[in-house]
């Protein structure tokens, strides 16, 4: 946690500020250790300070130990400003995707004399590489994951309701230890499954369907993704190609996974392969994303993305294809870049599951 401060720190006279301001729950607890919902973080050059309410005192701030900690009644600017770790700066940062306009026309008053820059990923370019203890949880959350979906599959008949399976799915993953949804399940199945973030719904499962499950769970405050797409009853010629399209270009994306590579030629083996094979015009999203603290982080595996992969990188592999007014198939795993090689941390079947 030291060193985490310290490069923040370490990059004021780069990044032109003297002081920074945190806000985000996330990038709280990844500095201090503070797994409190609700404070602000204020770094000076030499030292920090954590300003919370009494609810959190106690054990929670006990574990805070390379900041000062302010436990206070009153609105946190106000504290802060009584504070002399916040005197006699010129230039502080911000974070601009997570302050409210509210909190920084609050700031504004309260220190008039400051100029203010704000930054969209100031905390989130340290995340974007984890350390071994990082990519554990990551790897619990993910197991959380491989065992629920285990235990839920036989629950997928027909006349049961997407909401139903959510239900199901989310129950087991509570049970196996997982702490929180990452994200709101998603339940798509028949036409249903041709809408990428098709949340569940009361449609009922029907034979001749694909079923598109995607859920997340998240570990000691480490999110978890993945997606399966199973079918009910005997798939058709189409429905075959069009899974085992999904399934080889994600299977080639992994294997071609390795250190240095730019995340954008990433995106574009997947790509090139599902336009060769005819369903081109039918992929619309990157083919991943980053997690960690957040269940959608750097990096992005996308065409637009000036990344590069490193060590220690977690992110997300999720090919599909979408048809409108038919049916659609993604198959998503969450890999970690822990040496040359990719190490895949949910591990379910990707074959085709025909149920």
């Amino acid at each position: 946690m030291n060193d985490r401060i310290t490069k923040l720190q370490n990059q004021f006279k780069e990044k032109n500020i003297d002081c920074f301001l945190v806000t985000s729950k996330e990038n709280i607890f990844y500095l201090t250790g503070f797994t409190g919902d609700s404070g602000l973080l204020f770094i000076a050059p030499r030292k920090a300070l954590l300003i919370t309410d009494y609810r959190f005192q106690g054990e929670i701030v006990d574990k805070v130990k390379n900041s000062d900690v302010c436990v206070t009644r009153k609105a946190y600017i106000e504290e802060l400003s009584s504070h002399r770790i916040a005197k006699r700066k010129s230039r502080i940062g911000f974070e601009a995707t997570d302050i409210s306009y509210g909190l920084y026309w609050e700031l504004r008053k309260k220190f008039d004399w400051l100029k203010f820059k704000s930054f969209d990923s100031f905390v989130e370019d340290l995340r974007i590489t984890k350390t071994k203890e990082e990519i554990g949880k990551i790897k619990k959350a993910c197991g959380i994951l491989d065992k629920s979906f285990e235990e839920a599959i036989s629950y997928i008949k027909e006349g049961v309701t997407e909401t139903d399976i959510a239900i199901e799915l989310e129950y087991r993953m509570k049970k196996a230890g997982g702490e929180k949804l990452a994200f709101e399940t998603i339940v798509a199945s028949g036409y249903r499954s041709s809408i990428p973030h098709g949340v569940a719904s009361n449609k009922k499962i029907k034979k001749g369907e694909f079923i598109t499950i995607d859920f997340g769970t998240t570990y000691e405050w480490y999110n978890s993704d993945i997606t399966r797409t199973a079918f009910l009853g005997t798939p058709t010629k189409k429905d075959k190609e069009i899974y085992e399209t999904v399934y080889n270009a994600q299977k080639l994306a992994i294997e071609s996974v390795k250190e240095n590579m730019r995340t954008r030629d990433l995106d574009k083996i997947a790509r090139d392969f599902i336009s060769k094979s005819g369903f081109g015009d039918y992929f619309s999203h990157s083919l991943g994303h980053g997690v960690g603290l957040g269940v959608h982080e750097k990096p992005s595996i996308s065409k637009k993305d000036k990344h590069s992969l490193k060590k220690g990188m977690v992110f997300t592999i999720e090919p599909g294809i979408y048809i409108p007014g038919y049916q659609g198939v993604r198959i998503e795993d969450t890999i970690a870049l822990e040496g040359s090689n990719p190490t895949l941390l949910t591990n379910s079947k990707r074959e085709l599951m025909v149920l």
